[in-house]
Formats: structure tokens, C-alpha cells, sequence
């Protein structure tokens, strides 16, 4: 059904390669897992999950703001996941493009808002991300818009599902996740201390991404290896440089802090983040 082009991309188990449509050639992107490879029972239970996951999140198109799946093949070893093609290229790669200057601020709370918008679609499906971090949110430009050259905000699509989980859906009975899954910089103290976690991590993470467009690229807890990173983000005390955030407004500051705030029950919501703005 599929004719398979070039390698664009990996993900945290698989290949992403160019595809087009045998029948009208419309141009996609396909993964292709190979599970049998996968030796972690977790990472092998998450890979199953991950298209069916991706698939909640897009809401059958009602959640524009995740790289919609569009079709899976599956086989004994291997699953192929056939989903939008995005033009760009990922923030981080859109960052670094910046050499250390800023995102604009109005151009960041545009990014930050759409990012919210599709964290909210994913929460309200009962699905949590749990590795949002600046190279899983695709830039979707035109072909008359490269990335960089312009300071207004593209727009970006949430992708990679790869370590999402599933909480269920609506309110009432909803479950919780657990396990240490992530990237370190991006992570919420909750998943580093262990035990069950809710949606309102991929918000911290979200926060980290706020904090890293409008730096110029840095990120709001280092270390030079994992585990010095996970104790700096147990810690907390967030700070906003002068050097790097003295144009950023109180608005802007005001938002991440309550994104990036280590006590869940008065963490904003993806839904709360939304109703604030800044720039």
C-alpha cells in the first residue's frame, strides 16, 4: 500500500522513514519497530502500546496538535506505524538553528499554546505523554516558510509515543502511571521519587520546553550525568538567570513557575495553561 523512501528520523525503538501512498502519493512518515530486538519486557509492553496510544491522543483528527497516526501493519517481530509527515524539523533542531538567541516571546507563547492545546487533547483521552521535551514537537511548516528565517511561530505537532501510558478515560476512576520513564533535563520530581504519578507531569515537561525556547536553549536543571540531574530536579529551586531572561516578561516567568511546580495538587493543569497567557 506504502512505497518507502529515505530514513528521517529515530525514535526511542524504531526507524521513521519517508513513505508515499501507492494509490494517490501522498506523502507520510512510517516507524517500524522491531519488537523482537526490544529486550526489556517494559520497553516491549510500551511498543505494543504505542500506536494504539498515539491513535487515542489524535482523537480521530480532533487533536491536531499530535502527528495523527493513519494506519498499522503488524507481523510476529515487527509493527509499522504509518502517520502525517511533518515538513520541519523538531524544536530542538529549530532552537539551535537560533544560535542561542531567544525565541521571541509572542512566537514561544504560541508554541507553548499549542503545546498545551494538544497535551490537553492527550489528558482528556486518558493518555499521558511522559517524554514531551523539545525533540518529540514537530515543526509543520509550508513549503514557503523554512524554519528560522522567520520570527513568528510555526506550527508544531506533538509526536512519539513511545513512552506514553494510559490512565484512562474521564475523570472518575482514573488511574495513575508509574515507573522512572523520560528524559532526565525534562522529567517531574514525582517520576524521579518514584511510586504513582498522574497527567501533570508532560506539563513539567512542557514547562522545561517554555523555559528552553525562551532562553535561547538552556535548560532549568543540569547535571553532567542522569543521576546529577535527577537530584537537581528533586531539589527544585527554579531560577531565571538575568543574563538569560532579562527580556522575558513576569507573565512568562510567572507561567513556567507554575508549570514547573513541585507540588502536583497546585500544578496547572495542560487545560489551566491554556486559560493563562504571556507574551
Amino acid at each position: 500500500e506504502y512505497e518507502i523512501g529515505e530514513e528521517i528520523g529515530r525514535g526511542r525503538f524504531g526507524v521513521v522513514r519517508r513513505c508515499a501512498s501507492r494509490a494517490t502519493g501522498e506523502p507520510f512518515a512510517v516507524k517500524s519497530v522491531d519488537r523482537s530486538a526490544l529486550a526489556d519486557d517494559l520497553d516491549r509492553a510500551l511498543a505494543g502500546l504505542e500506536p494504539k496510544l498515539a491513535r487515542l491522543a489524535g482523537a480521530g483528527g480532533a487533536n491536531p496538535g499530535v502527528v495523527q497516526v493513519r494506519a498499522v501493519f503488524e507481523d510476529e517481530a515487527w509493527t509499522h506505524t504509518v502517520m502525517d509527515l511533518c515538513a520541519g524539523p523538531d524544536l530542538l533542531d529549530w532552537v539551535r538553528l537560533r544560535r542561542g538567541a531567544p525565541v521571541p516571546e509572542p512566537a514561544a507563547a504560541r508554541v507553548v499554546a499549542q503545546l498545551a492545546e494538544a497535551l490537553a487533547g492527550c489528558h482528556r483521552a486518558g493518555v499521558v505523554h511522559r517524554d514531551v521535551k523539545l525533540d518529540n514537537v514537530l515543526l509543520d511548516l509550508d513549503d514557503d516558510d523554512p524554519a528560522g528565517e522567520e520570527d513568528a511561530a510555526p506550527r508544531v505537532r506533538l509526536a512519539d509515543f513511545g513512552s506514553a501510558s494510559w490512565l484512562g478515560a474521564g475523570a472518575g476512576g482514573r488511574g495513575a502511571a508509574e515507573g522512572l520513564v523520560g528524559t532526565p533535563h525534562y522529567v517531574a520530581p514525582e517520576v524521579v521519587a518514584g511510586g504513582e504519578y498522574g497527567e501533570k507531569v508532560d506539563v513539567w515537561s512542557a514547562g522545561v520546553v517554555a523555559y528552553a525556547l525562551l532562553s535561547g536553549g538552556a535548560l532549568p536543571f543540569g547535571g553532567e550525568t542522569p543521576a546529577e540531574v535527577f537530584a537537581a530536579v528533586l531539589r527544585g529551586g527554579l531560577r531565571f538567570p538575568p543574563a538569560l531572561f532579562a527580556g522575558v516578561s513576569p507573565a512568562a516567568k510567572d507561567l513556567m513557575r507554575r508549570m514547573m511546580c513541585r507540588d502536583v495538587s497546585r500544578r496547572l493543569s495542560a487545560e489551566q495553561v491554556l486559560r493563562k497567557s504571556f507574551g
